[in-house]
């Protein structure tokens, strides 16, 4: 695609976004530089595996031959230790041979164009959705990335946002237009659970520096967590299973009740580490909360997939945000272990006043929070989003679910709320989710992107509404006072509310509840009018069922019999068409003795309706029913009859029999005992 394409697909793109929704100005990106005409055109449409046979090759890494897409079992773990990296000459120079680096191979296609292949979460297939690498330029040449294995589509950038890049030590916005369109390749290793759309995001570089580091988001690596954690008295929560630590910071008393934050579940979502850092701030300037409550921080629950530039998963391949119900002992031993760590608190008599698990968000603009609500009451679970509201900025009180949907019955938020209604369901517990977006927020009908000391202020806004929520009753009850006018009309948006849209899939085998379609339900009314459905017993279907396939009767009453017998090549199925052929020489027609059986009475005598008197069977039924209008009795005969069958074949003749050989003990015996 030449570059007069790209600039009038991103001005198109830009058309339909303001169709859709409200104009707003941006205001902390410049005016984006021009882009240059170029006159090279391509047209691929090939399976991404392919383009080594069209482009050239500069740069790859490879972890080695037991990594991408297998089991975690057959993975060493020195290989990942020591990637073999293949690289030319040819300036400028890549690299991700770093921590959170995750750029696997790139392409010329220009003289100053390079298309771009991100590294998978290892162990997985997809997740190419975070990119963090280097690019050493020492003669200022501006050159195009394309970034061509996208697995997701950022709309978000139609709103002018751009890429974050590291200059003097420092991230900031790179100056140039982004645009996301659908990619040019596909990829046809994808697993059952995830499409074969791949999207391309495309950018200019042009500044003057010799050594930039680009990301999607403003990286936060394992490494900045063990400096920043040398302030605090951290203690070793578990260890994963590359042996890194997972830290854990504990303020306050052990005795009292706690307030327990996590973060850093998926790896690319970088900005809950820069919240969670703003809360830690907080935490040590102000230590009125502490008085109170035990507060404990997990700032980094999933430190192996931030070290090898994973996007959501661990090494083993697993979400570990969806194994909270049944974790691996060897893969998710943090999970385990957070786990035992709240039922200990539980077990102790101890109380968990607010749990929060802070995420990154894809699509949505600002930050916002997922919360779990009682049945009866919706007002409860939205004092803390609003008091949340009303402190921060950055806070979207309208972007905010109050629904716990049956496909996130997995996740952290959805384990602990479960969890701590067994010991206490008569309670409310703040169980939440954070979200906070990606690129920015919106303010004053302005789209602002986040910088890091925006994304800092967060996590000390977050703190400063624990203090009210937890400390200051007047406040807290003037806000429930004020949503309680509103209760009505927020029980019918939790009832009609969608999913809280994350950036997960829905689980294996779970249906979303917004697509299960409703049932309906039959009156008794209308049960009436349409009468009863009609039983059948088990033996008349078995009857139906042979009377349909002739060629079964008298084999064995199962399917993978009938499956087996169906074959017309088979040796069992030769003899059974023989038999057949015999029986139906041997005895009357199969749809023909049913009627037969029924129509004829057992009056009959000797049974003639079963044979004739020459012994040769019937041929229809109609010469049954001949034969048997030719067999007149007289009344008298009749009656004869019918008492030698009283007699004979009475039902309750055992029963007659005993009661009268009971009655003979009686006379003979003085004490009987019955069973």
């Amino acid at each position: 695609m030449d570059d007069e394409g790209f600039e009038s697909a991103f001005i198109e793109t830009l058309i339909t976004q303001q169709d859709k929704q409200p104009t707003f100005i941006f205001t902390s990106l410049p005016t984006p530089n021009p882009i240059i005409n170029q006159l090279y055109n391509r047209e691929v449409t090939n399976d991404i595996k392919d383009i080594e046979n069209s482009f050239k090759c500069v740069y790859k890494k490879q972890y080695g031959s037991k990594v991408s897409n297998q089991h975690f079992k057959q993975l060493n773990l020195n290989e990942l230790q020591t990637p073999i990296i293949i690289q030319t000459k040819q300036l400028p120079l890549f690299d991700s041979n770093f921590t959170c680096g995750n750029l696997a191979a790139v392409y010329q296609v220009d003289k100053f164009e390079y298309d771009l292949l991100l590294q998978e979460d290892i162990n997985s297939t997809s997740y190419s959705q975070w990119f963090y690498f280097r690019l050493t330029n020492p003669n200022d040449q501006k050159c195009r990335i394309n970034i061509i294995n996208m697995t997701k589509n950022y709309l978000q950038y139609q709103n002018g946002f751009g890429v974050y890049i590291k200059l003097n030590s420092q991230w900031e916005v790179l100056k140039s237009q982004v645009l996301v369109k659908q990619s040019q390749y596909f990829k046809s290793n994808f697993c059952k659970t995830t499409t074969t759309k791949l999207y391309t995001l495309s950018f200019w570089i042009n500044r003057s520096s010799k050594t930039l580091e680009i990301a999607l988001g403003i990286p936060y690596t394992h490494l900045d967590l063990d400096r920043y954690l040398l302030k605090f008295q951290s203690e070793i929560l578990a260890y994963t299973i590359s042996g890194l630590p997972v830290k854990m910071v504990q303020f306050g008393s052990k005795r009292s009740d706690v307030i327990l934050v996590i973060a850093r579940q998926h790896p690319g979502e970088t900005v809950s580490s820069h919240v969670c850092q703003g809360f830690l701030e907080a935490l040590s300037n102000d230590k009125t909360l502490q008085l109170f409550y035990n507060i404990i921080v997990i700032p980094m629950v999933n430190p192996d997939g931030v070290k090898w530039g994973n996007f959501r998963c661990d090494l083993s391949g697993k979400d570990l945000n969806r194994v909270w119900q049944n974790p691996r002992l060897k893969y998710h031993q943090q999970i385990i272990q957070i786990r035992n760590l709240i039922q200990k608190i539980l077990n102790e008599g101890r109380q968990i006043k607010t749990f929060i698990d802070l995420h990154g968000h894809s699509r949505k603009l600002g930050t916002f929070m997922y919360a779990c609500r009682n049945n009866d009451d919706p007002i409860e679970c939205r004092i803390l989003p609003m008091i949340m509201a009303e402190n921060s900025k950055y806070f979207d009180f309208n972007s905010c679910t109050f629904n716990l949907k049956s496909y996130k019955l997995k996740t952290a938020r959805a384990f602990v709320y479960n969890q701590i209604q067994k010991f206490n369901p008569n309670s409310f517990h703040n169980i939440v989710t954070l979200e906070t977006s990606f690129f920015g927020y919106k303010q004053d009908n302005k789209i602002i992107q986040y910088s890091q000391i925006d994304l800092t202020q967060i996590g000390i806004d977050l703190h400063q509404s624990l203090k009210i929520y937890h400390m200051q009753q007047e406040q807290k009850t003037k806000i429930f006072q004020d949503l309680e006018l509103n209760k009505q009309y927020y029980q019918q948006i939790d009832e009609n509310q969608p999913s809280d849209d994350s950036d997960s899939e829905p689980e294996i085998g779970i249906i979303p509840d917004e697509n299960i379609q409703k049932k309906t339900i039959l009156s008794k009314n209308s049960i009436k009018f349409l009468g009863d459905v009609p039983k059948t017993s088990t033996l008349k279907k078995r009857t139906l069922k042979k009377v349909s396939n002739p060629q079964l009767v008298g084999q064995y009453d199962k399917n993978y019999r009938f499956n087996r017998l169906s074959r017309t090549n088979s040796k069992s199925q030769i003899a059974i068409n023989q038999t057949v052929q015999i029986q139906q020489t041997l005895s009357p027609n199969i749809t023909n003795f049913y009627k037969i059986n029924r129509n004829l009475s057992s009056h009959n005598t000797d049974h003639i309706h079963m044979h004739s008197n020459n012994g040769e069977p019937y041929e229809n039924v109609q010469s049954c029913r001949l034969l048997r209008q030719s067999t007149t009795r007289t009344p008298k005969e009749f009656k004869m009859k019918s008492e030698q069958r009283l007699k004979f074949h009475s039902p309750n003749d055992k029963l007659i029999i005993f009661e009268q050989n009971l009655k003979i003990k009686r006379k003979n015996t003085q004490k009987i005992k019955l069973f």
